[in-house]
């Protein structure tokens, strides 16, 4: 599996965990370094591999059958970019991707404040179709503990089978 953006590889590390080879493929090298050596002490160093890349041009060391995409906040022409270039490498499998949605800039908690980095579910289903992916694309609603109390964030989650 290939975590796009793993930040520390939290995901990645998960499925190792559970006898998958992973690649976390990440813009930060300290993230990465944390990956690694998080890897070594949960003995999965040899089922882990990084990538420092950036996410729009990564080139992927493994063939997956799971992309994984967890928050990755772009723009949408920049995300969508990415999307097409992890789509390029994915001979057959699963994506499943989950981000902060449009709509939780107005109704929901948490997130980025700017519409822009938000993805709005109708360019995630218009992107799935023109790629001729059987897709599901749903917002899904999430509570938040905040020192104000419970709050409910909003999310735009995407599976999509190659």
């Amino acid at each position: 599996m290939v975590d796009l953006a793993g930040g520390e590889g939290r995901n990645a590390l998960w499925f190792a965990g559970r006898g998958w080879e992973t690649e976390n493929v990440e813009f930060s090298k300290v993230a990465l370094e944390k990956y690694l050596e998080r890897a070594k002490s949960l003995n999965v160093s040899g089922l882990s591999h990084a990538t420092h890349s950036d996410a729009k041009t990564a080139q992927f060391q493994l063939e997956p059958s799971l992309l994984l995409i967890c928050y990755l906040q772009l723009p949408w022409d920049e995300l969508r970019q990415a999307l097409d270039n992890a789509l390029s490498q994915l001979k057959a499998g699963v994506i499943f991707g989950v981000w902060h949605s449009l709509s939780n800039v107005t109704e929901g908690y948490g997130g980025p404040p700017t519409p822009e980095l938000n993805v709005d579910p109708e360019s995630l289903r218009v992107w799935a179709k023109a790629n001729d992916l059987d897709a599901s694309v749903e917002e899904r609603r999430r509570e938040v503990l905040t020192p104000e109390g419970p709050r409910q964030a909003i999310d735009v989650q995407l599976r999509a089978s190659v």
